[in-house]
């Protein structure tokens, strides 16, 4: 926290608003429990695995709901109405989609029976109790991550309209991934043919710290990289005010200027990057390459701008990627040189995928039943080798488990948080970083959902959506009226 309190004292001396930070309140101590319990989730998420068990989950579950508890006392905005009403209107569709799915009796589940449960009573010769659910209780089980996900995303906005709770929040994330590029840097280099204290036979040039999936590993990694440059970035003291410095000035004054605390951000930022790079994931490496640009171009807008580089900076940050792919992915252009950017069998996959939403147009054919239903429709052009438990695009994996009415409510949900976060980049000048890191670390992983399910994988989840719903709280600025403020005394 103390990394960007700094740049906060330095970058809004006369900016209108400075009266109002002496009189923030303190905290109460619910507050600070919430705030306590979210972070304690954000840093050690992804470490057991990625939370791939569902006892996991379980206990991140209950962790969450004590933290939502914890918030409800606090006061409620005309904004956070808004929000709130988006979450439930998602959340009550999940739920009636899940529990039509598990249910045997209601004339919904009776006529859109899956085709098996009739084709099995008849090769058994007796009529059998079927469901939506191709899988029987399969969305039961597969519920656990799905609601972590959504509280997650809940608590981190509810948490995160606190500025300080929210800045809390944010270096609580980047110093675990800090902590996770560490050990899986040290690990690559002296373990690694290990995951942790198991053996891993897949992967093994490949950096992946506590997930068993590089491209996961590279998405988590890279959005960490996206806030640990925003943070360097926000050391900057000329950002707001003042003529634009010539070059030479400018890199004499950073010298001048530069301390272990500027230093050390640096070197996390080079080891967040590297770790990224070596994960060898070819979509997560350019695409966290692509957003981090984006983010430090958005960062610095008013200054390219003063000095009219705004239109250059596109040019400088495709060389630079370039040049990044080259010196820091060996692994990624060995994959580029054999085989390209796309592998044909992920487009096959994504063909068969759109068979499976056409026969289960409406619910889906159960949550947690992809790999499943799957073979069936497994194009013949897809390489015999490997098991598909994924769609690696989680939009057609979900119209296809949940069908077509609800992935698409879905997608607005995701859109409409990314143009709140994008508003926010651009309206928020106090605690700016908030929302543009939590913007292009979203845009960082919804594009690369559509390539891959890092979003389906509940260590790194758990980790993303709090920062998603923290940024979202800070898009706007804190002087929002309340509406109602059940206890303001503590």
């Amino acid at each position: 926290m103390g990394l960007l309190d700094r740049d906060q004292r330095s970058s809004i001396k006369n900016r209108a608003d400075v009266p109002t930070i002496g009189k923030e309140k303190k905290p109460s101590y619910t507050a600070m429990l919430a705030t306590s319990g979210l972070c304690i989730l954000v840093a050690l998420a992804p470490l057991p695995f990625a939370s791939m068990d569902m006892r996991i989950v379980a206990v991140w579950v209950l962790l969450l709901s004590a933290v939502l508890l914890l918030t409800v006392p606090q006061a409620i905005s005309s904004r956070d109405l808004a929000f709130l009403y988006g979450f439930a209107a998602i959340s009550l569709s999940w739920a009636f989609v899940v529990s039509e799915q598990l249910d045997h009796t209601s004339p919904l589940s009776q006529r859109l029976m899956a085709p098996i449960w009739e084709q099995t009573s008849a090769v058994l010769g007796e009529q059998l109790n079927g469901s939506i659910s191709v899988a029987l209780n399969q969305p039961f089980f597969s519920a656990g991550s799905q609601i972590a996900c959504l509280l997650s995303m809940l608590c981190g906005y509810l948490v995160g309209r606190d500025r300080r709770a929210a800045r809390l929040l944010l270096m609580s994330f980047l110093g675990s991934t800090l902590a996770y590029a560490s050990y899986g840097l040290i690990a690559h280099i002296f373990w690694p043919d290990y995951l942790l204290w198991h053996r891993k036979y897949n992967y093994l040039a490949s950096v992946t710290a506590t997930f068993i999936n590089p491209n996961v590993a590279a998405s988590y990694f890279g959005a960490a990289t996206i806030g640990w440059v925003l943070v360097f970035s926000s050391m900057s003291s000329d950002r707001f005010s003042g003529p634009p410095l010539s070059w030479r000035e400018v890199i004499r004054f950073r010298l001048h200027t530069f301390s272990p605390l500027r230093t050390f951000c640096l070197l996390a930022c080079f080891a967040m990057l590297s770790t990224t790079m070596l994960t060898g994931s070819r979509a997560g490496s350019v695409l966290s390459l692509l957003c981090l640009a984006g983010a430090v171009g958005a960062y610095f807008r008013r200054g390219l701008k003063k000095r009219r580089l705004l239109w250059v900076f596109p040019i400088a940050a495709m060389l630079l990627i370039v040049g990044a792919i080259s010196i820091l992915a060996p692994l990624v252009n060995q994959r580029f040189g054999v085989q390209g950017f796309f592998d044909s069998g992920r487009w096959q996959a994504y063909v068969s995928t759109i068979g499976m939403i056409r026969d289960f147009p409406w619910l889906g054919s159960g949550l947690g039943t992809y790999r499943w239903v799957f073979p069936e429709y497994r194009s013949g052009d897809i390489p015999s080798y490997g098991v598909w438990e994924q769609a690696h695009n989680s939009t057609l994996e979900a119209a296809a488990e949940m069908g077509i009415p609800f992935a698409l409510l879905l997608g607005i949900g995701w859109l409409a948080s990314l143009v709140v976060l994008f508003r926010g980049m651009l309206g928020r000048n106090r605690d700016a970083i908030l929302p543009t890191a939590a913007f292009w670390i979203g845009l960082l992983v919804i594009l690369h959902s559509q390539v891959d399910f890092p979003l389906q994988v509940p260590g790194f989840a758990l980790a993303i959506c709090p920062i998603l719903g923290m940024g979202m709280a800070q898009s706007f600025s804190s002087r929002a009226k309340v509406l109602t403020c059940p206890s303001n005394k503590s």
